[in-house]
């Protein structure tokens, strides 16, 4: 109940996730060939309530000049559409990257440099049945003025998954938007389950009351939502929507689990733009996105807490 009174009360805030690297200037990481898992290019493996784990990293400097960087961990989240990212440093640490007992350091790596390090791992005695995802990265503080400065190598832990809880890609609000002219509409889901989520989802928006055709309509698959993560998807109406109320039917499918759910959608002004409309070149979905994530966090974090000690 907490968490859906506090995604009600912060639906405007639309996060918006982080971007994977693809800067030439970024450090390569990689792990222990014998142990990594190729087809997810990072450590998968199967845990012991309380056992200790030893995770080699390898970092490389393919350019021409020195980087300094800050070697860190993170909780996986989900990327913006679907796919993979990390959280930033400094970021709280809500998953099982809280599990880690070596510290964030700086490192510095010479022109075509490969450095090694281990990281250490606690894992609790009281750990749920589930799967649980971080990422051992490295932040390119020798970078200026660009959002392309991380990269990483993920760690996915699985503790009993056939006695998990289902993925369960819940929507939980959707929210339009007119930016420059162009209408979107964002949807959050919450994977409420226990394992990584890729679910099938279909949007449909109609004005209320109106029993005509849809005025939009989509279906895809969104990829890799992490267990207790939020994913959201964004997806560009054919034109903007006029003043009025529409009714936003939002139908998630995975496995043998359908979730659906209706939002409301008030369009208040005759150009179609809404309260969420785009303000001095900055969406309002960057200011608000790493408030909400950081918020919807902390309340999944209680919440599992609150089941251990049920």
């Amino acid at each position: 109940m907490g968490m859906r009174l506090l995604l009600s009360a912060i639906v405007i805030w639309i996060a918006t996730g982080f971007t994977n690297p693809t800067n030439v200037r970024q450090l390569i990481i990689s792990g222990d060939t014998d142990r990594m898992n190729l087809e997810v290019g990072g450590y998968v493996e199967e845990i012991i309530p309380g056992d200790q784990r030893e995770y080699a990293v390898h970092i490389t400097n393919p350019t021409h000049e020195a980087i300094t960087a800050l070697l860190y961990v993170a909780d996986a989240i989900p990327a913006l559409d679907g796919g993979t990212d990390f959280t930033m440093p400094g970021d709280s640490d809500t998953g099982s990257a809280a599990w880690y007992t070596t510290s964030d350091r700086n490192i510095t790596l010479k022109a075509g440099e490969t450095q090694s390090f281990t990281l250490n791992m606690q894992i609790p005695e009281n750990v749920e049945p589930g799967q649980y995802a971080s990422v051992i990265g490295v932040y390119n503080q020798s970078m200026r003025g660009s959002a392309n400065r991380k990269s990483g190598l993920q760690v996915v832990l699985n503790y009993k998954l056939d006695e998990a809880r289902p993925p369960e890609a819940v929507p939980h609000a959707a929210v339009y938007t007119l930016e420059n002219g162009t209408a979107y509409l964002t949807v959050l889901l919450v994977n409420e389950g226990g394992s990584i989520s890729e679910p099938e989802i279909a949007v449909r928006v109609k004005r209320q009351g109106d029993t005509n055709e849809p005025l939009f309509e989509r279906k895809s698959t969104v990829n890799t939502i992490y267990a207790g993560t939020v994913a959201q998807i964004r997806m560009e109406l054919g034109r903007p929507l006029s003043s009025g109320t529409y009714m936003a039917e939002i139908t998630t499918e995975g496995g043998a689990h359908m979730e659906q759910k209706t939002f409301p959608i008030e369009v208040v002004s005759k150009d179609g733009s809404s309260l969420h409309e785009r303000s001095a070149g900055l969406r309002q979905s960057d200011v608000y996105g790493g408030i909400l994530l950081i918020l919807v966090a902390i309340v999944l974090a209680l919440r599992r807490r609150a089941s251990r000690k049920m």
